[in-house]
């Protein structure tokens, strides 16, 4: 009982003094996450990704990178430039890099683990986004990505499959001592959306709520894993004294443990101070955010198995490569 007391003690005290720390990050990312949300229209962002094909390559993955859409909001935006027959290489770089980062997670990226971690986070996720298109871009111009979208434009009904056709025209008046019955309906009254300033303070009260929910959570649970699991388990498998394993072996745990960004770059921060190296972090937040559920659900909405293999090799790759670098300047 006194174990789990001071055990208790000792996880309460270092996600406090991680509070202490971070506290002016978190505050802002729910600022620049909340006015993006609100000022910002997807639909009008969505139009990026028709244009010429590298060009949309590059927008796709400036739009990835500075807007905080979750998975749900990259399947809005992918489906509506799917809807507009666009080239697979800007959607692929887009579902690559749009999971991996967001001007609020840079923010916080700062506080956590540095500027320059952050950086070489943000350098990556731009990276993931432009091999994505590439590679995209060759197989689809080889057609190994032909009929890949589960996605079709709508098609128009025709009028014998018992859908009426609105009439068009004065109509024609009635013949024949026939009268015509017309039912006039009652307008529909409409209601009044909420202005910009009472979505945007909505807004930072959900977005405060959710990310105050996912970091205490699970600051708790990489504390907690540090103070049970063996030091020298993370600083063997994951820490600098393995540079060549534990880069990959990082990138394969982000694959099933990572939830998503509020919970687990307070669960790295806690792994760090624990001995895991900075390039085996970047391998698993790489994969992780890439490959979560709602990533992996939301490309399946998208696309068939093809190129949602294509996503997360580039991610993996991309990952590998990026933690083994890193090792060499941070």
């Amino acid at each position: 009982m006194e174990y789990l007391t001071n055990l208790a003690a000792a996880v309460a005290g270092d996600v406090w003094n991680t509070i202490v720390h971070n506290w002016p990050y978190l505050l802002l990312s729910v600022v620049v996450a909340s006015v993006v949300q609100v000022y910002l229209n997807p639909d009008r962002l969505s139009t990026w990704l028709r244009r010429r094909t590298w060009i949309a390559v590059v927008g796709a993955v400036a739009l990835g990178a500075l807007t905080p859409f979750c998975s749900c909001g990259t399947t809005a935006v992918v489906l509506g430039a799917l809807a507009s027959s666009v080239p697979w290489a800007p959607v692929v770089a887009f579902m690559a890099s749009s999971p991996l980062t967001s001007p609020q997670e840079f923010v916080l990226s700062v506080g956590l683990f540095g500027p320059g971690f952050a950086v070489t986070y943000f350098a990556a996720a731009i990276g993931v986004g432009l091999l994505g298109g590439l590679a995209a871009w060759w197989l689809e111009g080889h057609g190994y990505l032909a009929g890949q979208t589960r996605v079709a434009a709508p098609k128009p009904v025709p009028a014998e499959g018992g859908c009426c056709p609105e009439p068009t025209g004065t109509p024609a008046a009635p013949t024949g001592g026939t009268r015509l019955l017309t039912v006039l309906e009652s307008p529909v009254r409409a209601v009044a959306s909420p202005t910009k300033p009472a979505q945007l303070v909505r807004a930072l009260g959900e977005n405060a709520k959710k990310l105050a929910y996912f970091f205490l959570a699970f600051a708790t649970l990489g504390y907690l894993l540090i103070r049970i699991l063996p030091g020298e388990l993370l600083t063997g498998l994951l820490g600098d004294g393995n540079p060549v394993w534990s880069v990959p072996l990082a990138a394969v745990l982000g694959i099933p443990v990572y939830l998503n960004t509020d919970a687990s770059l307070p669960l790295v921060a806690g792994l760090m101070d624990g001995g895991m190296s900075p390039g085996a972090a970047i391998a698993f937040l790489i994969t992780g955010a890439g490959t979560s559920i709602g990533s992996i659900s939301g490309m399946l909405v998208i696309a068939r198995w093809r190129v949602v293999a294509l996503v997360i090799a580039t991610l993996f790759v991309t990952a590998i490569a990026t933690g083994w670098l890193a090792g060499l300047w941070l």
